[in-house]
C-alpha cells in the first residue's frame, strides 16, 4: 500500500452491531488491534479512536459517527481508518456525506485493511461498494420480515410472549403461575358485573403480580382482555394467524368479553350504589335512567334527558315499582314444564341428530375454507397477470388470510365440541328451561342489589316508557329463548333445543 503524508491526522473508527451475523466481522477489540497494527506499518498518525456498537442502517443513529463527521468538517481529522467501507455506512444518507467530504478534499483519505479511497478515485467504485452495503441492509430486513411471516403462518410467535405465557426454546408455553389469573380475568369480565378496575383489584388481592412484584394497572388488564392471543389467534400487522400453542381461554369466552366491551356494560363506581342504574334506558330518547334519593330513604329513577329532547325525565319512578316491573323479564323465558319434559325425552333419542348437525357445521366451515383458498389463488393469478396492483393484492390477501385464520379457529373449536358431545348433559339443559319459573318466584324475595346481579346475567338493558317496560335486550342465550313466541308448542321447543346444541352450554344466569 502507498505511504501517506505523515501530517495527516487519522481517526480510527470501529463498529459492530448485533445484526452483523457474519463471523468474519471482528469484535471491536479485534478491529482496533488490527487497525492499529496497520497504522503502525504505514506510519499513520492516529489522533482519535471511535468505537461504536450501533447499527448503520439508519442515519442519525450513531453518536460516535456524528462526532467523527464534526471533527472532519472542523479540519481536525483528514483521514479515516476502518476495517471495511461498510463499517462507516450502510445507508445512502451517511454514504453520501462521506463521499461528498472525500470529493471536496475535506477528507483526504479513507484507509481500510484492503485498499485506499482518495478524492481523485472513480466515484462509481465508491458508490457501488456503498450501494452493496446498503443493499445488504435491505436484504436483511426483507429476510427478517419473511422469516417472521413464515413463522406466523406455521403457528409460531416471533415476539415476546404476552403475560400468561413464556418463551422457551423458540416456542410459546403456558405460564402455569399466571395463566389462571388471565382466564379468571376473562371470566369475571364476561359476567358484566365487574369493571376493569374491579378485576385489577381482585386479581391483585388473589396474588396476581408482575415479575417485579407490582400490581398490574387497569390499562394493562384492559389490553389483556382485548388480546385474541389467549384464544389462539395471533394478530401481527393487522393480519390474523392461527397459533399452534395451548390456549388459555376459548374463542367463545373471548367473543363474549368483546361483546361486553362493545356494549360498555361494565359496572361503574357510584357514590350511592343504586341497584338498577346502568340497566335501565329511556325508550323515547335512548338515554340512561339515573336515580336519586328523596324524602329520606326513598329511591326514584328518571331519564337523564341527556339529549335535551325528552319529557320522560319529569316522571319519577319508585325503586319498588321498578323492581316489580323488572320481574316481568322472566315472563318471556318461561316454558311449559310438561312440554320441557316431553322435549327432554325426545332429545334422549336424538344423539345421532346432534352429531349430524355438528358434522354439517364442520362441512360448511371446510367448504368456506376451500372457497377462501380458491379466492386467494385467483387473487394471486390476477396479481401475476398484472390485473390487480401490488397494493390491492396485499390488502385483499391480508383480508383473506385473516378470514382463513378465523375459519380454522372456528373449525378447531367445533371439532373439539364434536369430540365432547357425549359429555353434554341433557339433564342440565332441561333444568335450564325449568329454572326461570322458579327463579321468578325467588326474584321478588331478593334485595335490589341481588336482583341486580340476576338481571345483569340475563339482559343488557331494559327500556322504560310511561313507567312501564317497553323493550328488553337479552344477552345470549336468553335472547333466542325470549323470541320463541309459543312456549307451549312442542316443535318450537325442539327447535330451541337444537339451538342449544349449536351454541353449547347455557350460561350461569341463575346461580
Amino acid at each position: 500500500m502507498p505511504t501517506n503524508d505523515q501530517k495527516t491526522k487519522y481517526a480510527l473508527y470501529c463498529r459492530k452491531s448485533t445484526e452483523d451475523s457474519n463471523r468474519q466481522i471482528l469484535s471491536l477489540d479485534s478491529q482496533e488491534k488490527e487497525l492499529l497494527a496497520l497504522a503502525n506499518d504505514l506510519g499513520l498518525d492516529v489522533a482519535y479512536t471511535f468505537r461504536e456498537s450501533k447499527s448503520a442502517k439508519k442515519p442519525d443513529n450513531r453518536p460516535q459517527f456524528t462526532e467523527l463527521i464534526k471533527l472532519i468538517k472542523k479540519g481536525k481529522v483528514q483521514g479515516v481508518l476502518c476495517w471495511k467501507i461498510d463499517r462507516l455506512s450502510r445507508n445512502p444518507i451517511d454514504s453520501a456525506i462521506i463521499h461528498w467530504l472525500l470529493q471536496q478534499n475535506v477528507l483526504n483519505i479513507i484507509q481500510t485493511m484492503e485498499r485506499q479511497y482518495l478524492p481523485g478515485d472513480n466515484a462509481l467504485l465508491f458508490n457501488v461498494e456503498s450501494g452493496m452495503a446498503n443493499q445488504y441492509i435491505l436484504d436483511l430486513s426483507k429476510n427478517v420480515k419473511r422469516g417472521i411471516r413464515a413463522k406466523l403462518e406455521k403457528g409460531g410467535w416471533p415476539n415476546l410472549a404476552p403475560i400468561g405465557y413464556l418463551n422457551k426454546n423458540s416456542k410459546v408455553i403456558v405460564d402455569k403461575k399466571r395463566a389462571p389469573y388471565i382466564k379468571r380475568a376473562f371470566e369475571l369480565y364476561a359476567t358484566g358485573k365487574y369493571s376493569v378496575k374491579d378485576i385489577a383489584n381482585t386479581l391483585f388481592k388473589e396474588g396476581f403480580r408482575s415479575r417485579a412484584g407490582n400490581k398490574y394497572h387497569k390499562s394493562k388488564i384492559h389490553r389483556i382482555l382485548g388480546d385474541s392471543f389467549y384464544c389462539g389467534l395471533m394478530v401481527k400487522d393487522g393480519q390474523s394467524y392461527t397459533g399452534k400453542y395451548q390456549t388459555i381461554i376459548s374463542k367463545k369466552l373471548y367473543d363474549n368479553v368483546q361483546e361486553v366491551m362493545s356494549n360498555k356494560s361494565h359496572v361503574k363506581h357510584q357514590t350511592i350504589p343504586f341497584a338498577f342504574r346502568g340497566i335501565l334506558k329511556c325508550a323515547k330518547c335512548g338515554c340512561q335512567l339515573t336515580a336519586t334519593k328523596k324524602k329520606g330513604r326513598l329511591i326514584y329513577y328518571y331519564c337523564t334527558n341527556g339529549k335535551g329532547i325528552c319529557d320522560e325525565h319529569k316522571a319519577y319512578i319508585k325503586e319498588e315499582f321498578i323492581s316489580k316491573e323488572l320481574g316481568r323479564v322472566f315472563d318471556s323465558l318461561i316454558f311449559d314444564e310438561q312440554i320441557v319434559n316431553l322435549v327432554y325425552q325426545a332429545k334422549l333419542q336424538e344423539g345421532a341428530e346432534a352429531s349430524s348437525f355438528l358434522q354439517e357445521c364442520a362441512l360448511s366451515l371446510r367448504s368456506r375454507l376451500q372457497e377462501n383458498d380458491s379466492r386467494k389463488k385467483a387473487l394471486l393469478n390476477a396479481y401475476l397477470d398484472k390485473i390487480v396492483t401490488a397494493e390491492d393484492y396485499r390488502s385483499k390477501n391480508e383480508s383473506l388470510s385473516s378470514d382463513e385464520a378465523l375459519l380454522k379457529k372456528d373449525l378447531e373449536e367445533l371439532e373439539m365440541k364434536k369430540s365432547n358431545q357425549d359429555n353434554v348433559t341433557l339433564e342440565r339443559i332441561k333444568n335450564f328451561f325449568l329454572e326461570p319459573k322458579q327463579r321468578r318466584k325467588e326474584f321478588f324475595r331478593l334485595s335490589p342489589e341481588k336482583q341486580r346481579n340476576v338481571l345483569i346475567s340475563l339482559l343488557w338493558n331494559a327500556e322504560i316508557e310511561n313507567k312501564k317496560i317497553a323493550n328488553i335486550t337479552f344477552k345470549q342465550p336468553y335472547d333466542v329463548l325470549s323470541k320463541i313466541e309459543n312456549k307451549d308448542d312442542f316443535d318450537s321447543m325442539r327447535a330451541t333445543s337444537s339451538w342449544n346444541r349449536k351454541f353449547g352450554k347455557p350460561s350461569k344466569a341463575f346461580r
